[in-house]
């Protein structure tokens, strides 16, 4: 249930990951596990490829590593040529005569469209998580926490890993305010809860076990936090046991979409209450922690179809609440 902070690398890659990352972070990237994984993969690679040698990059040895994801989806070439990239890049910075892979990397497709759970959907799947005893390690936070974490990121719209890596000095139960730290694109950002979340969080606080010091507000083992990994299973497997079934594509709804859903239901909500949508999105592209406006225009797109598919609305109806601009 540890979330990873540091990948093991080998020791003929190791001291030239450790400088590369250290670069990286220092730009402000986080560079987490799974991007450390990736990075030894590709640096192994370059070692073996090019008689172990990793601080300088050919085109030979990029164009071959590059093509073991041929045929695969777009976004995998896509994270693989900018992640070859990006290191020739840093070689080249570094006064390397390095290859630098171009900048015109092949791209992912954008017509993904996030599943929105109705009311009635997010009731069942709290239902289910109110429902979880202990794990096998008999850890007894373990029934207290998922149903937390459920409706802190549906209730609040907030990224997974940022709810994770809350801290409890970060959840004011007073006030009723989340103070999240770095999130994407590095913003950090205070956001109000509701009245009915705030109660739940300080029943919540009284009965969970700190007695190891564990620092996170949904502590894990070993004065670790929850992983992102840990969540999405068991998210899958409450919406299975809550009787939601898998989509058109064959696969199920994903936790990330709870986003979303938050996102158009206040959308929703503000409408019911007789307010433009459009003046309410500045107010909730900030509290989404958007780097601009026209992210959160994307969640007027859904409610507007939301609106047509969920609540019946004829497309008449629904192109008078959403003027096009």
């Amino acid at each position: 249930m540890k979330q990873m902070t540091d990948y093991k690398f080998p020791v003929e890659i190791r001291s030239e990951a450790e400088t590369y990352i250290s670069y990286k972070r220092s730009l402000g990237f986080s560079v987490s596990a799974e991007d450390q994984r990736k990075l030894a993969y590709m640096l192994k690679f370059i070692y073996v490829h090019n008689n172990g040698n990793v601080s300088h990059l050919t085109e030979d040895v990029a164009c071959s590593f590059l093509s073991q994801s041929e045929g695969c989806k777009p976004r995998t070439q896509h994270a693989n040529q900018s992640l070859i990239r990006q290191y020739g890049l840093y070689l080249k910075l570094n006064g390397d005569d390095s290859y630098v892979y171009p900048a015109t990397l092949i791209q992912c497709p954008k017509d993904f469209t996030p599943y929105i759970f109705t009311v009635e959907e997010i009731t069942l799947i709290l239902r289910q998580a109110d429902q979880i005893g202990p794990n096998k390690n008999k850890f007894v936070n373990t029934p207290l926490i998922y149903p937390a974490v459920f409706r802190v990121l549906y209730a609040c719209g907030t990224r997974v890993g940022e709810t994770l890596a809350l801290k409890t000095k970060d959840v004011d139960l007073e006030e009723g305010i989340l103070t999240l730290h770095n999130g994407k694109n590095k913003v950090s950002r205070m956001i109000p809860m509701s009245d009915s979340l705030t109660k739940y969080l300080r029943r919540y606080a009284q009965k969970v076990d700190r007695s190891d010091g564990n620092p996170y507000f949904f502590p894990a083992l070993h004065g670790e936090c929850y992983s992102q990994t840990t969540i999405l299973h068991t998210f899958k497997r409450l919406m299975k046991s809550a009787g939601i079934k898998p989509m058109s594509n064959g696969k199920y709804p994903r936790v990330h979409d709870l986003r979303h859903t938050y996102a158009v239901h206040a959308l929703e909500a503000s409408i019911s209450k007789g307010m433009d949508p459009y003046c309410s999105l500045p107010a909730l592209s900030i509290y989404m922690g958007h780097k601009g406006i026209e992210s959160t225009e994307y969640y007027l797109r859904l409610t507007k179809q939301y609106f047509i598919s969920v609540l019946n609305y004829t497309q008449e109806q629904a192109n008078i609440i959403f003027p096009e601009v």
